[in-house]
């Protein structure tokens, strides 16, 4: 198969005009220290993203019984319906433990999104399989031949590409819908697929709900789906997409600031910062609104509950992470 029939698309001003809007709000994020909601807002982000990424595939369940379910230990034994969501919790919880490069970590997030659902669960499909978008008859057939290599090609495709991440991971979501590498489970994991990629640069799409804007105009996103098939061209597939992404930016923009403790503070910084040692000039510096007494007291809390080690005393003190 030829790589470039899957990672073709047309550059469209809206697209690009999108981008930028994008790209001032990931901004916005960043200055405004959204990198990770309070506990239990994170929380209800991921129900929402469980139930909705289910819901675009016919998922029965409401929002809070998939609340219920995955704060009930051994929710798995009471139906499909429960293990879905289950599965779909714990592979969104291990995925930043996973390469969104690598073959091998693809099929693993497969294996644990159809545990139980799938005989086949983590391992590609080896026969052919008719490609439906809704409509009863199929606009084509996906042929199992080469797909280990067709997947590989598509993802060494998405690490290198020079565009932009954010066109490029529509452009692996698509890919992964048009090649079909499992015999279920493809449009979760093809979502799922590309938040992990995200994340690689924005730490705010491991609880960015997409799923559930993308779940709001589910008719949409499988006719983009089709017609990006249809033409060889994903151009509006990746207007689509962008278009939801710039709509869970803009809600999460819109709400208040979430006041920050101490310790939520140097959690962020240890997250965005470096491995090396640090001074709290460079603390400042991610958090300017900051007094020197309350940046000093926060590295203080967190030496003394064994977050950050202490060198030196005073002018010269340096921290680093345990």
């Amino acid at each position: 198969m030829d790589l470039g029939s899957i990672t073709y698309y047309s550059i469209s001003p809206r697209m690009l005009n999108r981008l930028a809007t994008l790209h001032h709000r990931l901004g916005e994020v960043h200055a405004r220290h959204l990198h990770r909601p309070p506990v239990d807002l994170e929380k209800a982000y991921h129900v929402s993203t469980v139930h909705s990424t289910l819901a675009i595939e016919g998922g029965t369940l409401d929002a809070l019984p998939v609340a219920d379910i995955l704060n009930e230990p051994g929710s798995a034994a009471k139906g499909t319906s429960a293990l879905e969501a289950v599965n779909t919790h714990r592979a969104y919880g291990l995925s930043e433990d996973l390469d969104p490069f690598l073959e091998r970590d693809l099929r693993h997030a497969h294996g644990v999104l159809m545990h139980g659902l799938a005989l086949d669960a983590g391992h590609f499909r080896t026969g052919p399989m008719d490609v439906l978008y809704g409509d009863p008859e199929p606009l084509r057939t996906a042929s199992a031949h080469d797909l280990p290599a067709n997947v590989h090609d598509l993802l060494r495709y998405v690490e290198e590409d020079d565009f932009p991440p954010l066109i490029t991971s529509c452009v692996l979501h698509f890919g992964l819908v048009y090649l079909r590498p499992f015999t279920a489970g493809n449009g979760r994991l093809a979502r799922l697929w590309q938040k992990r990629m995200l994340m690689r640069y924005w730490p705010v799409f491991d609880y960015l709900p997409v799923e559930a804007f993308i779940q709001r105009t589910q008719p949409a996103y499988y006719a983009a789906l089709e017609y990006a098939d249809r033409r060889g061209d994903c151009g509006e597939f990746i207007n689509y997409l962008l278009e939801r992404i710039d709509e869970a930016l803009a809600e999460l923009l819109a709400a208040p600031n979430p006041v920050l403790t101490g310790a939520d503070r140097v959690a962020l910084f240890l997250k965005q910062g470096p491995d090396r040692s640090f001074r709290r000039k460079d603390y400042l510096n991610m958090f300017p609104e900051l007094s020197t007494a309350t940046a000093s007291r926060d590295l203080a809390e967190a030496v003394e509950g064994r977050i950050l080690v202490l060198n030196g005393t005073k002018r010269q003190a340096s921290y680093r992470r345990i």
